[in-house]
């Protein structure tokens, strides 16, 4: 690893550590539960007595929105564990979630974000979110007042883009003409959101060189991630780019195999043969390479890098991906919390 790689990831861990890239505005629409918004930039904040459901109906700003970043801090029930009380077998949102898309997320949240896909020409014409809580009374009287503040921008892809990290300056000049075009014809159409568009497939895109990462509901350590998720965390590359840099704060995801944490990689994370009971839970580093070991590997589980630094040199898209399987490890799936510097 590069000498000052200890400098760097320490300041990233000062500097960045829970500044999201988008932030709430000063014309931000504001829109109640049950409400309907077409704004580029929402804020959604609990209501001083929130209902049990509480909808929001996102319509398009106009017919070049492509994405919804939502930036967000959420204070909800912890997911539900299995234990003798319950019927479950793996952790899930009950009492208390948010959803979109088909995703759920519940628990404690600080300044994470997530992208929705909002195809407006592909004709979905408004997207819906959802927080559902439970009565706060009897053995769920103890659970956390429910809050939350969310930042949503709708992002509109430009129709002439050239790949990310190209430059070609008649490319260039021709979107300037289009986007001029384009502003006299619809002044609400902007050019400006690119920097935040997200690759396809990313539920998390991170367009900042250095950042820090936590999964979900990290909770300072202290949480437990939902069962069955599977996304990727996507970075901006740049035709200069080499490496993808991690250094990893905390680390615990699965069954622990072996004392000897280098041991809990690729086959053992992800088997080649699936097995019932057998933990799956990994996180996906293209051609990695664990610096300190100069051990090469692409899946990691159990606590294998706790404390390490990684190098991903992938050529192409530069991303992480996270899985959670159906089974549950009782003090086994906390999750990670990571400093990245894009090299």
């Amino acid at each position: 690893m590069r000498n000052n790689a200890h400098l760097f990831f320490t300041a990233a861990l000062l500097i960045v550590c829970g500044t999201p890239v988008t932030s709430a505005v000063g014309n931000a629409a504001k829109p109640n539960c049950g409400a309907s918004t077409a704004a580029k930039h929402i804020q959604l904040l609990q209501p001083e007595n929130p209902p049990q459901e509480c909808k929001y109906h996102i319509n398009a700003y106009n017919n070049n929105v492509c994405q919804l970043r939502i930036d967000f801090k959420l204070t909800l029930a912890q997911p539900s564990r299995p234990d003798a009380q319950n019927d479950l077998w793996y952790v899930q949102c009950v009492k208390d979630y948010f959803a979109v898309n088909g995703l759920r997320l519940c628990g404690t949240e600080v300044d994470q974000h997530i992208y929705v896909p909002f195809n407006r020409t592909g004709g979905l014409k408004s997207i819906d979110l959802s927080i559902v809580t439970t009565r706060r009374s009897g053995a769920d009287g103890k659970q956390p007042t429910p809050r939350w503040n969310m930042i949503i921008k709708q992002l509109e892809c430009s129709t002439e883009s050239a790949p990310r990290g190209t430059f070609d300056p008649r490319v260039e000049i021709e979107k300037e003409h289009n986007a001029h075009l384009e502003s006299v014809i619809d002044p609400r159409t902007s050019s400006a959101d690119d920097y935040l568009i997200a690759p396809p497939g990313c539920l998390q895109y991170f367009p900042q060189t250095v950042g820090t990462i936590t999964s979900f509901n990290y909770n300072g350590g202290g949480g437990v991630y939902p069962a069955n998720l599977n996304y990727a965390i996507c970075f901006h590359r740049q035709q200069s780019t080499k490496s993808l840099d991690i250094k990893m704060r905390y680390f615990r995801l699965g069954a622990e195999y072996s004392r000897q944490k280098f041991q809990e990689l690729d086959n053992y994370c992800r088997p080649q043969l699936r097995s019932e009971g057998l933990s799956e839970d990994y996180l996906l580093i293209p051609q990695a390479t664990i610096v300190e070991s100069n051990i090469r590997a692409t899946y990691f589980c159990g606590s294998s890098i706790q404390s390490d630094t990684v190098a991903s040199s992938n050529p192409g898209p530069l991303m992480l991906i996270f899985n959670s399987d159906g089974n549950y490890k009782a003090g086994q799936e906390v999750g990670f919390a990571l400093s990245y510097q894009v090299v």
